[in-house]
């Protein structure tokens, strides 16, 4: 069951990532990426994967990881009907 009601909003999905990355909420820039940002690591790829695949159904684990920045992650599942509002 989702944490949110429908859908998470993007705005919902940058502070579910913020605290996996362990960085304060709203820091989180689209240009962001796995090296400006120390606590987006390999394992934390795992929690993300399963947040999407939770989340929004979104099952494309090698079409996520190939996502160079945060803003093209968005970009990605935006395509694919992932956010609400």
């Amino acid at each position: 069951m989702s944490l949110y009601s429908e859908l998470m909003t993007r705005l919902e999905f940058q502070s579910a990532a913020e605290d996996l990355f362990k960085i304060p909420r709203g820091s989180l820039k689209p240009s962001d990426s796995r090296d400006t940002i120390k606590g987006w690591e390999s394992f934390v790829d795992v929690d993300l994967l399963t947040l999407i695949e939770k989340e929004f159904g979104i099952e494309a684990e090698s079409e996520i990881m190939e996502q160079e920045t945060f803003g093209d992650l968005v970009e990605l599942l935006e395509s694919k009907g992932a956010f609400s509002g």
